[in-house]
């Protein structure tokens, strides 16, 4: 068995153990809020998460919990909400298309528990000893935190007690996730196969939607949540105000995610 199946497996069991642990938190702790209650079980979860993270000395461990977490939560928010409205079906099945998207793409470039992230590789450096600490609440906690909030216009959409939609702009809303999904799958392939092809490291990508717009990859994912806030403004409007969810997500990559990246590939020299 190769070892990159092997890795795969254990990091499969470390979200097996995650999720148990999250399920038992979801069970056992007397919070009757719901929202609240799936934080703290999230935030159980990411805990399992790091503690493997450090167990492995690699921050990637926690890579694929940005698209795996948003579909197990909304799922349970989804049953635990009674709605059974095929809408909110298509919500989750949007969810599920971009999670298991995500996901695959993140195994399909990476290449084992010997393989970290160059900007957590960075971030070590410059944080030393402290390192731990900085992985905690930048690599985990935050981006758990951020994804949670996107997601919170989803939790209000199914407990809104507005009927469902069926004007146009819910179809439009629908076909706004499809597109931000399609574009961020576009990006990915094309800088996958630039990867493979071996020119990443003496040419500047600017093929497909690379030469149309910066950083596709980012903008498509940005776009789905925005697209999640748009679904649930559409069911009722008076959920407005969950527009820091999706703000905060473009927030992240405005001024952390995008100047990383710009800072790596001004560092590069290109033929």
């Amino acid at each position: 068995m190769k070892q990159k199946v092997k890795d795969l497996l254990k990091i499969l069991a470390i979200y097996i153990i995650a999720m148990f642990a999250a399920v038992i938190t979801l069970k056992y702790v007397p919070i009757n809020d719901i929202l609240w209650k799936t934080a703290l079980a999230d935030f159980v979860a990411m805990v399992i998460v790091f503690i493997f993270s450090v167990r492995y000395k690699n921050s990637s461990v926690y890579d694929p919990y940005w698209s795996a977490a948003p579909v197990i939560i909304v799922i349970y928010w989804l049953f635990n909400s009674g709605q059974t409205d095929f809408y909110y079906k298509i919500i989750w099945g949007l969810i599920v298309i971009w999670g298991t998207r995500l996901t695959w793409n993140w195994i399909l470039r990476w290449d084992g528990m010997e393989d970290e992230d160059w900007r957590y590789v960075n971030i070590k450096k410059k944080t030393g000893k402290f390192y731990w600490l900085a992985s905690f609440f930048g690599i985990h906690l935050i981006p758990t935190a951020l994804v949670f909030m996107g997601l919170v216009p989803i939790y209000y959409m199914f407990n809104s007690t507005a009927i469902s939609p069926t004007s146009w702009f819910a179809v439009i809303a629908v076909l706004f996730i499809l597109g931000a999904i399609y574009l961020e799958k576009t990006a990915d392939d094309t800088l996958r196969i630039h990867i493979k092809s071996g020119r990443s490291s003496t040419e500047r990508l600017q093929r497909n939607v690379w030469a149309i717009i910066k950083y596709p990859n980012y903008a498509g994912e940005v776009l789905f949540w925005w697209g999640l806030y748009f679904v649930a403004i559409v069911v009722d409007l008076s959920l407005w105000w969950t527009i820091f969810g999706p703000a905060s997500i473009t927030l992240l990559f405005v001024f952390v995610s995008v100047p990383i990246m710009k800072k790596r590939l001004a560092n590069k020299s290109y033929n």
